[in-house]
């Protein structure tokens, strides 16, 4: 099982790497739970991978935007209140709205 749990690492790292070089996206990750209520996977064994694939996304940039305060106030209490910071809250929103 260790075995597999490496070469399904790799196998998702080396994917990722490559739909990034030809200009796609990665996927949003799914819950397990969602793909154990895919009939499609119906009776496969599952474990879960941590693959790190910020790295092709390459290096942070700093911007400066410009948003009307109380909504500013806001994404602070939320990201707060969740343990988040504003960049990732604001980066995910990107992402949700893009897809």
């Amino acid at each position: 099982m260790d075995k597999a749990v490496d070469n399904a690492r790799e196998a998702i790292d080396l994917w990722c790497e490559t739909v990034i070089e030809d200009g796609g996206d990665v996927p949003v990750a799914k819950t397990l739970a969602e793909h154990q209520s895919d009939p499609d996977f119906a009776g496969w064994i599952w474990a879960v991978v941590e693959v790190p694939v910020e790295r092709y996304f390459g290096p942070a940039e700093k911007l400066n935007i410009t948003l009307p305060r109380l909504l500013l106030a806001k994404i602070d209490e939320y990201v707060r209140a969740h343990g988040e910071t504003r960049s990732g809250f604001l980066a995910d929103a990107a992402r949700m709205a893009m897809r």
